[in-house]
């Protein structure tokens, strides 16, 4: 039985307020420090009812998940119904909302408002609790900014008649007042929280995410020296760094407590609060089917060599599994693999169904299923839909390279930023990056090159993980050129054969074929513009308050 505590805001559902609260909701402002305001149990509560708020944090993590996937290059959904506009390349300003957002940080400013009034609270009690309630208001806010460039700003409780004042602000002053607030958590946070509090935010996760926030603005500068200031803590260390190959437990249940790589995780407990992650990914029969991995990002694994396959002397695209990356293996689960009693068929065959391309409408759309998550000690069919199993939201492997990357853009080809990156690499025994060798695969002599490679990095350590690819191609100006690019899945040839099923027209397929007349299947085409860089502001929001702007390219 792990130890857990899950966050609920009891205190503030008694008073008949709703968790994470729209900013049409009655202000618990309204309350007087009379009637609640009087205890450390107060505001513990209503701290703790933030970590229900953000979209990461709440139950329906695993549609952030996917839809973070799917809104890039890296995989589309099996679950036809479920695919949204974005990545159809739709940008419909009716489509999107802030209302939680908001809904968030007016409670933290409520937090800050209230909790220095609480007389029973010591100064250290209240330097936590309001370190916390600063960084989901960071948070918040970086989520904002990142979406939609310059938004409303405020460090108040606003009624509902003050909201509908509010104009947008520069993205840079957002940004400047997110880093106050994440300094501010770093500095009043605890290295770690002891027992079942081990889920709440710490120093380390403030300053990881501030890396997050700054490397999403390209402020390398800032990135850097967070990203140096965790790794400098003592309190972090990659998952089987020794590359035992345990790297796919990281996924699993099994490393829930206790695993140094995790920085900020959300806590799920069966049929509490349900993440529902096996259920939706694994292949149909056994699951939905939800995320369907694209061959560009099969691609993208190197050789065991740490050559890309298209350098590769020892890759064969007839055997594409073989002498690759092994991350290759815990993401993507392919044809003729057996997971969970049931083995995988992808061909596009009738006799291939209900795991066949195109055989149904929850069938895998490229040939491919996402690996990643799927827990062999869980079963699909029942614990799958009410998992035990936390979801990492920020791992240590991304403070690495986010030091990596925005060392490289400040001083090119540092070493530092070489041993950085092979960290990553040696954990699951792939070569080391170098700048010595120009006869290896592994050579980078320039900083474009080991840009490049870091980027690479980013996307397999990173694949299928919510949040990553997609705003990753944006903020490297790459958007454009992947999301406009046919996606593709893997390709097959159908011959004749006698004995081949009589329904399948007697003929058998060939996956991997190279012949010319092998088809590759084309999933579909995306759609980008310059101008989708940002979403479009929430046409509600627009439609309630006329002072909001819409952005750049979109209708008004």
């Amino acid at each position: 039985m792990k130890t857990k505590k899950i966050y609920i805001a009891g205190a503030l559902l008694v008073l008949g307020l709703a968790s994470c609260t729209d900013l049409d909701r009655s202000p618990i402002e309204q309350l007087s420090d009379a009637s609640y305001w009087k205890s450390n149990d107060d505001a513990v509560k209503a701290v703790n009812d933030l970590y229900n708020c953000a979209p990461e944090w709440n139950g329906d993590a695993i549609i952030g998940l996917t839809d973070a996937a799917i809104n890039s290059d890296d995989a589309v959904h099996g679950i036809k119904w479920s695919e949204g506009n974005i990545s159809k390349g739709i940008y419909d300003p009716q489509d999107f909302d802030w209302a939680g957002n908001y809904g968030t940080i007016r409670q933290t400013n409520i937090i800050l408002k209230y909790v220095p009034t609480v007389a029973s609270m010591s100064d250290t009690e209240k330097a936590q609790a309001m370190a916390q309630a600063r960084f989901f208001r960071a948070y918040q806010y970086f989520q904002l900014i990142r979406q939609f460039g310059d938004v409303p700003y405020t460090e108040s409780p606003l009624t509902l008649e003050e909201q509908k004042d509010v104009k947008r602000a520069p993205k840079a002053e957002v940004y400047k007042h997110i880093l106050e607030d994440f300094d501010y958590a770093a500095t009043n946070l605890p290295k770690t929280w002891d027992g079942a509090d081990d889920a709440r935010i710490t120093k380390g996760g403030a300053l990881a995410m501030k890396a997050r926030a700054a490397l999403s603005q390209n402020d390398w500068k800032v990135a850097r020296d967070a990203a140096k200031a965790v790794m400098d803590l003592g309190v972090y260390e990659l998952y089987d760094q020794g590359n035992t190959g345990k790297y796919k437990e990281l996924f699993w249940t099994a490393t829930d407590n206790g695993c140094k790589e995790t920085v900020i995780k959300k806590q799920f407990i069966a049929y509490k609060n349900d993440w529902y992650l096996i259920g939706w990914e694994a292949f149909p029969t056994i699951g939905w089917g939800g995320l369907n991995p694209t061959q560009s990002l099969v691609d993208a694994f190197e050789d065991k060599d740490g050559a890309p396959i298209a350098k590769s002397s020892t890759y064969d695209p007839t055997k594409p599994f073989e002498n690759r990356d092994p991350r290759l293996e815990t993401v993507v689960l392919h044809d003729g693999e057996s997971m969970y009693g049931a083995t995988v068929k992808v061909a596009p065959l009738k006799s291939c169904a209900p795991t066949g391309i195109g055989t149904h409408g929850d069938a895998t759309a490229t040939g491919y299923n996402q690996q990643k998550w799927l827990d062999p000690t869980v079963d699909p069919k029942t614990d799958g839909w009410h998992m035990d199993m936390d979801y990492k939201i920020l791992r240590y492997a991304e403070v690495l390279l986010t030091y990596a990357e925005a060392q490289n853009e400040l001083q090119p080809l540092d070493q530092s930023a070489f041993d950085a990156v092979n960290k990553v690499r040696a954990r699951v025994g792939m070569p080391a990056l170098q700048k010595t060798d120009s006869s290896k695969p592994t050579y980078c002599g320039t900083q474009d090159e080991l840009r490049k490679r870091i980027w690479n990095e980013w996307r397999v350590e990173f694949a299928l993980e919510g949040g990553h690819r997609q705003w990753d191609i944006r903020r490297w100006g790459i958007a454009k050129q992947v999301l406009n690019a046919p996606f593709y899945g893997l390709t097959y040839k159908l011959v004749d054969s006698k004995d081949a099923d009589a329904k399948d027209g007697g003929k058998i397929c060939i996956l991997y074929s190279q012949d010319k007349d092998a088809k590759r299947v084309e999933v579909r085409k995306g759609h980008y513009e310059d101008h989708n860089i940002l979403y479009p502001i929430p046409q509600k929001e627009i439609d309630l308050n006329p002072n909001l702007t819409q952005n750049a390219g979109y209708s008004k």
